[in-house]
């Protein structure tokens, strides 16, 4: 198992990427702290987690829990830390997942959705880093993996407060990484592409505009969430103890084949 005897908090984990991310996680034998704001749906991956245990590689009693927290709130991320290190007794990796959208034009975002995104998305992120990371620093190891998006690349209509919380998120990234390598910390993030979640289902149930979207992407298709969990091991695990500082694109290839969408004349091609 690539993560056993490790500890991770996943936040915004009761449903999407996050849920993928902590199920396999767990699958590849971390001990997981699922978290969100929604307590039933938490508290039902948790008794599916446990209910697959085969053995405790973290140690303790149990290998799977679930702790309320909203990561905009500095007392709940405090509580968060607090629960999680009397359950496990330690901290090994944050995967700070937990993120909302809010889609405006530019010219009517109005204020209170700015401010729920940033609150979220980017403050969440430093939020968690922050009380999370000075007990990483205490043991002066640890792996923190902030979802970020191909959204703080690339500009996208009406996208209001997202790309520039997300932009900002890959730069948190950098910037953590930088100062707390000396403590044995890695910093990464993540980009997902198009994914299909509960959030995208009913983008996805228009089949002309998934096909669409499909034929846009080099892999041919629309990226699942366990793509990015994949992903997020890699990162988590020791086979990745020599990255940081990195935003790892999980698109199929899609925000790098922007030129095959520009209509253009066929290659002329010069005799030899």
């Amino acid at each position: 198992m690539r993560l056993g005897k490790k500890v991770a908090i996943v936040t915004g984990s009761t449903r999407g990427i996050g849920e993928a991310v902590a199920r396999v996680f767990h699958r590849e034998g971390a001990a997981v702290v699922v978290s969100g704001r929604d307590e039933a749906a938490g508290k039902a991956i948790v008794e599916d987690l446990l209910a697959t245990e085969q053995g405790n590689p973290a140690g303790g009693s149990l290998r799977a829990v679930f702790i309320k927290a909203d990561v905009s709130n500095h007392e709940e991320v405090v509580r968060l830390k607090d629960e999680t290190l009397a359950v496990f007794g330690t901290i090994d990796i944050l995967v700070n997942n937990a993120g909302v959208n809010a889609p405006y034009p530019m010219e009517t975002l109005p204020m209170n959705a700015w401010n729920k995104v940033m609150d979220i998305d980017l403050k969440g992120t430093l939020l968690c880093s922050q009380i999370v990371g000075a007990e990483m620093i205490k043991r002066r190891s640890g792996a923190i993996i902030n979802n970020a998006s191909i959204s703080g690349r690339y500009a996208y209509p009406d996208g209001g407060a997202y790309g520039p919380a997300k932009a900002a998120v890959i730069m948190l990234t950098k910037q953590c990484a930088m100062e707390w390598s000396q403590y044995g910390i890695r910093v990464n993030s993540i980009s997902p592409g198009l994914i299909h979640t509960p959030l995208t289902e009913n983008i996805y149930q228009d089949e002309d505009l998934l096909h669409r979207r499909e034929e846009m992407i080099p892999l041919g298709r629309i990226g699942r969430p366990e793509d990015i969990a994949f992903a997020a091991v890699f990162l988590a695990s020791d086979e990745a103890g020599y990255i940081t500082g990195q935003d790892l694109l999980v698109d199929g290839g899609l925000t790098d084949s922007v030129f095959q969408h520009i209509p253009g004349r066929a290659a002329i091609k010069e005799p030899m």
